[in-house]
């Protein structure tokens, strides 16, 4: 066997042939075993790629194989696996028959995903996403793949590159055309770029489109900022530095990305900075973006929303930028203010928050005076005790404190066995251990003595454990809102929540970290399609919580990926092949995330087929079944 590339009309197309000897005696011929159109395979492979492959068909075993990449083995097994089909249908006319078909033959090939892509493909024509991405400017082509882009991140979160090589093993051909899958990996790289450059008129269309497909009328608003590490140095983005990294990968630069989420989970804002950025430093800048948007950009808003952000972002410098920005806020005092309220924690008052279970209760009072002048303006105070905080912040403690008990115990033996012998050693040793073990070290004293031998003391202040155990599960809420009770105030403040649900999203399920691009436009990028992305997802998830399906899309996407595309071959009497690819018919679980979504039939989606000559069939040798069957 050898390669040849042949010249056609068409264009050179690449074929494996064989030599042989006619039966009859006469010149050798040679004959196609497979053609591989105008596939890339370096000539260097050319002599392995043929003897593997000849000794697959021929079912012996190479003495010496030839050596070849792992890209070059599965060249291997696709000309085979490709050859032995092709034997496979040209004795199709033989074997038991229905209705011209030949039964014992019937088979089924490049099965995709068309589940998760077939949701998200509903929810982008919903929205109206290709006539907003044309007004903006995208022709077609960049839509195709903007589209294709960010469907990808729905169905498998891949870099660009992962996703070119992806993308044929997927129904996105099927579902947007066989030339999605053109142009080659910079296409998508590109489709990022044309994305970002109209970042801010994509933003502001699909905020109104969202607003108006739901009916929404944002009151509320939720800021909180994460960040994303990256594979390698990332010297060329000067905003990928190294910073305090919520993950603990302190050895990677990062990027850090402010997002705004109105009370439904729906996106209205985000912005990236540098990775060693102050989280308190962000919020100005991103209340004056959002007052434009409310003003200027069709965010359907009230007179005055309401800003619900983390204790860590409640300085005081901020919450007068709010208020001067004629915002409301909602916010969680720090931890370490706590104190501050003790007394007004011990006493009565607390009203339960209705609806709660067992074991969840949260009880709250509010008060309008507050014990010091740090508010400019009268602010309300909601005081919250709530049983599962309690048990949680007393087993996190509890469990640091049989740590650092450990730790001083290994101390003092090492004291008492005479492996630290020097004052100083012993104290730094000491100095370490307590710094390791900030949470509890605060409540022990801990001397090294030494009275001719060293050895290490320690006690615990039982009055300030106990007074910082009387305030587990304690937090005070502090907000401009005096329209609101206790109750209704950390009800509102638990929507900060579904901000935490969209990072967790963005992040684990979208794909946002790591990220594996070098150019700072390039990481905007990357952060602007997995946005888009969240955004899809989140309308498909806002319309499956109205109708009381509220699963993760982790478990919807599992739940959906069993249904697929699939290539079915049905042999025919005449030596034909008839090959037909359509969409499988869903399961009832699956129907039932459809119909809740609004898709009531697979009839639309488009099918293809064709029909294949092989050499002449011979007679059937076997049984002809001649009766209908309710399966045809």
């Amino acid at each position: 066997m050898y390669f040849h590339r042949k010249q056609s009309k068409s264009g050179r197309c690449l074929q494996l042939l064989e030599s042989y000897r006619p039966s009859g005696g006469g010149s050798p011929r040679h004959r196609v075993v497979a053609s591989l159109g105008d596939a890339e395979i370096p000539e260097e492979w050319f002599d392995g790629l043929s003897t593997l492959v000849a000794s697959r068909l021929e079912g012996r075993e190479l003495l010496l194989a030839p050596d070849l990449p792992p890209e070059g083995l599965a060249w291997v097994d696709r000309i085979v696996h490709d050859v032995e089909r092709k034997r496979r249908d040209e004795g199709a006319g033989t074997g038991t028959t229905l209705d011209g078909v030949v039964l014992d033959r019937i088979d089924h090939s490049h099965s995709t995903p068309l589940g998760p892509l077939l949701v998200g493909l509903d929810a982008w024509e919903k929205l109206g996403m290709d006539r907003l991405l044309g007004e903006v400017g995208l022709n077609g082509a960049q839509r195709q793949a903007a589209c294709a882009l960010i469907l990808g991140r729905l169905a498998e979160p891949l870099s660009e590159h992962a996703f070119y090589h992806w993308l044929p093993q997927s129904s996105l051909p099927d579902l947007l055309g066989s030339d999605v899958s053109s142009g080659g990996a910079q296409r998508y790289y590109r489709a990022g770029d044309s994305l970002l450059a109209k970042r801010a008129a994509i933003e502001a269309g699909l905020r109104e489109r969202i607003g108006t497909h739901f009916g929404l009328t944002r009151t509320v608003f939720l800021y909180d900022l994460t960040n994303f590490h990256f594979e390698g140095s990332c010297a060329e983005n000067p905003m990928a530095v190294r910073g305090r990294n919520k993950q603990k990968r302190n050895d990677c630069p990062q990027v850090v990305v402010g997002m705004v989420f109105d009370e439904f989970g729906f996106e209205v804002l985000h912005r990236t900075f540098a990775g060693n950025t102050a989280d308190c430093t962000t919020l100005p800048g991103m209340a004056a973006a959002l007052l434009r948007a409310s003003t200027d950009e069709c965010l359907t808003v009230p007179d005055r929303p309401t800003v619900v952000v983390d204790g860590g972002l409640a300085t005081k410098d901020n919450l007068a930028e709010l208020r001067k920005l004629g915002f409301h806020y909602l916010v969680n005092d720090k931890r370490a203010r706590r104190g501050a309220w003790h007394e007004l924690f011990r006493e009565d008052g607390f009203e339960p928050v209705a609806g709660r279970g067992e074991g969840r209760e949260v009880l709250v009072r509010h008060i309008d005076a507050v014990p010091d002048d740090r508010a400019e303006s009268a602010e309300r105070v909601v005081l919250c005790k709530s049983r599962g905080r309690r048990d949680k912040e007393t087993a996190i403690r509890s469990q640091a404190e049989d740590r650092f008990l450990r730790d001083m115990q290994a101390l003092a033996k090492r004291l008492a066995t005479g492996r630290l012998k020097t004052a100083g050693g012993a104290e730094r040793a000491l100095g370490r251990v307590l710094a390791k073990h900030p949470r509890v070290a605060r409540f022990y004293e801990a001397t090294v003595a030494d009275t001719g031998a060293l050895a290490l003391l320690w006690q615990r202040d039982d009055q300030r454990w106990e007074a910082e155990d009387e305030l587990a599960g304690c937090y005070a809420l502090r907000t401009t809102r005096q329209d609101l009770e206790g109750d209704e105030l950390w009800r509102l403040y638990m929507t900060l929540c579904r901000a935490e649900d969209g990072f967790r999203t963005v992040k684990s399920d979208l794909g946002l970290r790591p990220a594996f691009h070098r150019v700072e436009d390039r990481v905007d990028a990357h952060v602007f399609v997995t946005v888009l992305a969240y955004q899809i997802l989140r309308t498909i998830l806002h319309r499956l919580e109205s109708q009381g399906d509220n699963r993760r899309w982790p478990t919807l996407r599992r739940v959906l990926a069993t249904h697929c595309y699939a290539t079915i071959h049905l042999p025919l009497v005449d030596g034909t092949v008839r090959r037909i690819r359509k969409p499988g018919r869903p399961e009832q679980c699956q129907w039932d995330i459809y119909r809740k979504l609004g898709i009531d039939t697979m009839s639309g989606l488009p099918k293809s087929g064709g029909t294949v000559p092989t050499r002449p069939a011979p007679k059937p040798t076997k049984r002809v079944v001649t009766q209908k069957s309710k399966c045809w």
